[in-house]
């Protein structure tokens, strides 16, 4: 009989020593991802010349070429916002990277990607090649709090090396 008091105590003990142990686990700190460095990533197209310089948004031509493209962006504070945009209505190229400081503007810059691919497909490109880039090869991008829009001809390399940035 006291065997088995011994027996049920020691199981108790083990028990409760179990259960401590369980619930003593320190959580470890989730690793917070370390921010793209969106102006490296873009600096690989545009010294292949496949994309037009990043417009200077500090100058005034540059933030009207902004607003009059993206309109709306210029109003959200963004964590970066690259926009590498071509002065002129031939623009067969385009791509503006965005990183938002929370998840409502993402929806935000999506709607404003949205509006500029749609603009160029409707009538914005005047020219019939620039047209058909715009429709066929014109992409948004969004990986948590990163959000591209990407047209050029090389859209899908583009769209997969953005996307490895966060593998």
């Amino acid at each position: 009989n006291m065997l088995k008091k011994i027996v049920t105590l020691a199981m108790a003990a083990m028990m409760a020593f179990a259960l401590v142990a369980c619930g003593n686990t320190a959580s470890q700190p989730t690793a917070t991802p370390e921010p793209v460095d969106l102006a490296a990533f873009a600096e690989k197209y545009v010294s292949e010349q496949l994309m037009p310089p990043l417009l200077d948004t500090n100058e005034d031509m540059g933030k009207q070429i902004l607003d009059t493209s993206y309109a709306g962006l210029s109003d959200l504070d963004l964590e970066q916002c690259l926009p590498y945009v071509s002065m002129m209505s031939i623009n067969n190229t385009e791509m503006v990277l965005v990183q938002t400081k929370n998840a409502d503007d993402v929806a935000k810059v999506k709607e404003i990607f949205q509006a500029r691919i749609d603009a160029m497909v409707n009538g914005g490109a005047f020219y019939p090649e620039t047209t058909e880039i715009w429709t066929n090869n014109a992409e948004i991008v969004e990986k948590g709090n990163y959000v591209a829009v990407i047209v050029s001809e090389d859209k899908d390399a583009i769209v997969e090396a953005f996307n490895g940035l966060f593998a």
